[in-house]
């Protein structure tokens, strides 16, 4: 899947004649394969431009790129030809369109295999100053993955006292997984970033989603089937800034470098190609939310009314920056996994939302890339751990945040929060915000529980409600402090622990 989008990324990348006008000739088709072949190299067969009308027909068969790496190894990767319809729009921009089955296989000898297909029709605006898609439509239907895991099984041992015998390993099938979606659709829209790179929006939806994982005897989990299902989910997506131009040649490097050798005794041109594509983007965010998810599993069925997410990603920059927030709703679990006693308390909204920043990627990236020596056994021998290390922390701590979440259930809800420094070298220090509302619920509940289950987190839950204190709505709240590292950790200003107080 990946590398048909990266072959589409390919489309009209070099300085294109507004001369080639309609019709389409064959001095245009020739100029247009010689732009392709940049990209895709000059392998014979792999790319074909046939003026038709007004239209250039595009194919591009990758087998002869895709032998040249499988000789290098026993990895086999088997993608089908790709056929693309171009037209010269004559203000250095393309329309472009498509109609056609993807397929592909790989495999990996001993460890996995992987075949799949899905129907493809997109319509797009290809623009050479971004160089990119200014805008794009694509329709997904049929979309169907199958992938077999496989796992080495090691021989049994010969009778007692003698040694065991000598056999190859055998390798067994650990799980099976078939994913599938009915329909999966995109719109995308491109410009040009102010700071430079461009800028992507994408919104998206699908709709059938299906998968199945089963695990056989020999599998670490032991033998299971899960039924995963959702009637779809939709989402949107935004890129800032990304480096089209500097990805898109390192693309082109990796294809004129098909070999470990090759690549090996070019490493200098990698690490301007990989300088060049830096900071890859400015910020990626995607967000997501699944619909009516169901988990049939051998412990019974899962469901959720909503699985929502958002990530969020910096570049390889100085300023680094990860988010990561989920929230479930209508969550119900399989009843026979739960003591009758604790189903009153079953959660069923829980959100976490994590951000971690003010960490360095540009300043390691930069000496992983110009210290790295493909020709040794180690290729990052030469690159000083510590150095790593003081690069990405860059002389001040990283700062963790747990922005306001959630554990809510019937008749109980819990909020929470905090922040967190991270120092290099020293222990971490921080805060948070505890609050809850409805314990009373949960010490039932726990009332109701053998004893021997319940006396512990009957003590524990006494011990927090005598900390608390009232907050504004009635609810039971908890400051705790624990800002100094190695210093006392306070809850609503009472000392519970870690060590003196700072002397006044």
């Amino acid at each position: 899947m990946y590398l048909k989008h990266g072959l589409v990324a390919l489309l009209a990348l070099g300085p294109v004649s507004a001369a080639w006008a309609v019709p389409a000739t064959d001095d245009g088709a020739a100029r247009l394969k010689g732009i392709f072949q940049t990209y895709l190299g000059g392998v014979d067969g792999v790319v074909t431009v046939t003026p038709k009308g007004e239209t250039y027909d595009l194919v591009i068969d990758p087998t002869p790129l895709l032998a040249q790496i499988s000789s290098e190894s026993d990895v086999k990767f088997e993608v089908g030809t790709l056929t693309y319809h171009l037209t010269d729009k004559g203000d250095g921009s393309w329309g472009v369109t498509e109609n056609q089955t993807l397929s592909w296989s790989f495999t990996i000898p001993n460890m996995m295999e992987q075949i799949g297909s899905a129907k493809i029709e997109s319509t797009g605006i290809w623009d050479e100053a971004l160089p990119g898609f200014r805008e794009q439509t694509g329709v997904m239907t049929g979309y169907t993955v199958n992938t077999t895991q496989y796992l080495p099984v090691t021989p049994a041992p010969g009778a007692a006292g003698e040694p065991a015998p000598e056999a190859e390993l055998e390798y067994e099938v650990m799980s099976r997984d078939t994913q599938s979606i009915d329909r999966a659709e995109t719109v995308l829209k491109a410009s040009p970033a102010a700071a430079g790179g461009v800028d992507h929006d994408m919104t998206y939806s699908a709709q059938g989603v299906y998968q199945t994982v089963e695990y056989t005897a020999v599998s670490p989990f032991g033998a299971m089937k899960f039924d995963i299902t959702s009637p779809g989910y939709d989402g949107k997506a935004t890129i800032k800034g990304s480096r089209n131009d500097g990805m898109l040649g390192l693309l082109a490097w990796f294809v004129a470098h098909p070999s470990q050798e090759l690549i090996a005794n070019s490493q200098d041109g990698l690490r301007d190609k990989l300088s060049a594509a830096m900071p890859l983007w400015d910020d990626v965010a995607v967000d997501m939310n699944l619909r009516d998810l169901k988990v049939v599993s051998p412990f019974g069925e899962f469901t959720a009314s909503n699985v929502g997410a958002e990530i969020g990603l910096s570049g390889v920059e100085a300023d680094g920056r990860f988010r990561e927030m989920v929230r479930i709703t209508g969550l119900k679990i399989p009843e026979a996994i739960v003591p009758p006693w604790a189903l009153p308390v079953i959660p069923q909204e829980v959100s976490f939302d994590f951000t971690a920043s003010q960490f360095d990627l540009a300043a390691p990236v930069k000496m992983i890339i110009e210290g790295f020596d493909l020709t040794a056994a180690d290729p990052i021998a030469k690159v000083d751990p510590v150095q790593l290390k003081a690069a990405f922390f860059a002389g001040s701590p990283i700062a963790l945040e747990l922005a306001p979440s959630q554990i809510k259930g019937e008749g109980y809800q819990i909020d929470y929060q905090g922040q967190m420094q991270l120092p290099a070298d020293t222990p971490p220090g921080g805060t948070a915000r505890i609050s809850a509302s409805g314990l009373d619920k949960i010490e039932a509940a726990l009332n109701a529980a053998p004893p021997e289950q319940a006396q512990q987190p009957l003590m524990m839950l006494q011990m927090a409600k005598m900390l608390s204190k009232p907050g504004a709505s009635g609810e039971m709240v908890w400051e705790i402090d624990a800002s100094t590292p190695g210093g006392p950790i306070s809850v609503n200003g009472q000392q519970v622990g870690g060590g003196p107080a700072p002397q006044q």
